[in-house]
């Protein structure tokens, strides 16, 4: 069957773009083309310009390029058609399209699922399109990017390719059981069994980095009321995005915003100021705050420095405390503090620099073990589970065939990661996050 839609953003622009994949797509789309060329046959890889025609009716003037099989997006027979970017245009060609009993509009994520399912790439490597879709900053793109090259794929591979090893030893082993022969002593096994753990771990411990790389820095902005918290959001985000007053409570709820700091993606979090209070609605707003707080890479404790006697104790993971108000009266710093004027802007970009080294490591380049999808963290973390009871069954002397049964679990788990034993139904779910076109 082949399948069609939009595959640019939807709405008013200078060019969309219009694919269509399966068998028989060039031939299909040529039917609309009236240019004296296409009469002629056409070549693939070559792009074409004609007017696009539906049953005698001129519908625009469009380029064309056909790609063959085994080399196209999806791996097979495909179109592209380039029209102007009018939302009624692209309309009046899907529908002309559409009509023909061999075509249907494409599912979200279809093209790539079709990719995917063709062996182009890997379950890995597809979710890393719908990362770099979504990238809102250097270090998501970043991370997306090196995924879809297929970094963390090899990576993966490399650990795939020592349970195999391993697996084929003890098998060897089981052919020879007989003659009562050991290849390979049995705290040899384990070592690589370690070795294997070892990288594992160092997949799942990068999995809060891997994070940050894609969905950026969550930084709680907290403190008591009416010590600057609204006025810091809008010094940076460089406007006025948060009501700013003297009147005690005046942020009840949680307000985020995004900005980009060397790269890196800051989630900010302006808190209700917190306090005891009988107010219904800024309680409820104090409690979110709390609830940011646990959730959040860092907070940022501003402080009122001409009030800075008895500072109230902020419950967080990283903090730095943030002393507003310092072209009144500045306090001497600390490792994890900071002097800033929310009045005249000092200090503010000495913050967001911190902000930054405070949370990624001094090292700021990406590593293929960075992972960032949760998806991924469970199943190497339940890989880690049976690799940890291989490791018990060969101190406990368990057979071969024991331990091969724990490994083979292991790795039917790793491989559900690049989808080499995943279920149709999480494939199709995790394609049904696609956007259609995609």
């Amino acid at each position: 069957m082949i399948i069609a839609a939009l595959a640019s953003a939807p709405g008013k622009a200078g060019i969309s773009v219009i694919r269509l994949s399966g068998t028989g797509s060039a031939e299909l789309v040529r039917k609309f083309l009236t240019s004296k060329k296409m009469g002629k046959g056409f070549e693939y890889n070559r792009l074409y310009f004609s007017p696009f025609v539906n049953e005698g009716e001129f519908i625009d003037e469009v380029t064309v390029v056909f790609f063959e099989e085994g080399r196209s997006y999806t791996g097979e027979e495909s179109a592209e058609i380039f029209c102007h970017g009018s939302p009624i245009v692209v309309k009046r060609i899907l529908e002309a399209l559409y009509e023909v009993k061999e075509v249907r509009e494409a599912e979200p994520g279809e093209f790539t699922q079709r990719r995917f399912m063709n062996g182009k790439i890997d379950l890995v490597q597809a979710e890393a399109v719908i990362d770099l879709i979504n990238a809102e900053s250097d270090a998501s793109y970043t991370a997306s990017k090196e995924q879809l090259e297929g970094g963390l794929s090899d990576e993966l591979r490399k650990i795939n390719d020592k349970l195999i090893e391993l697996i084929s030893i003890l098998e060897l082993e089981l052919d020879f059981a007989d003659e009562d022969l050991e290849f390979t002593p049995k705290n040899e096994i384990a070592g690589k069994v370690e070795n294997a753990l070892e990288v594992i771990g160092k997949f799942i411990q990068g999995y809060k980095t891997g994070r940050i790389f894609r969905d950026g820095i969550r930084v709680a902005i907290a403190g008591e009321v009416n010590v600057g918290k609204s006025s810091l959001m809008n010094r940076l985000l460089k406007s006025d995005r948060v009501i700013v007053t003297d009147v005690a409570g005046t942020t009840r709820d949680t307000i985020e915003e995004k900005i980009e700091v060397h790269g890196y993606l800051l989630r900010l979090f302006d808190t209700a100021g917190i306090r005891e209070t009988s107010d219904i609605i800024e309680s409820e707003g104090i409690m979110r705050s709390k609830k940011i707080l646990e959730e959040a890479d860092i907070v940022l404790q501003v402080i009122d420095s001409t009030k800075a006697e008895n500072i109230q104790e902020i419950k967080a993971g990283k903090i730095i405390k943030v002393y507003n108000k310092c072209d009144l009266k500045e306090l001497p710093e600390e490792t994890s503090s900071i002097n800033v004027s929310c009045k005249t802007g000092q200090g503010i970009d000495e913050l967001k620099d911190l902000i930054v080294k405070s949370v990624i490591n001094a090292d700021l380049t990406y590593k293929p073990y960075y992972i960032s999808n949760l998806r991924h963290l469970n199943i190497l973390k339940e890989t880690a589970t049976q690799l940890e009871q291989a490791k018990v069954s060969i101190s406990e002397s368990q057979t071969n065939e024991v331990v091969i049964l724990d490994l083979r679990q292991a790795l039917d788990t790793l491989g559900e990661l690049t989808g080499e034993t995943t279920s149709l139904d999480i494939i199709n779910n995790i394609f049904g996050n696609f956007c259609i076109g995609k």
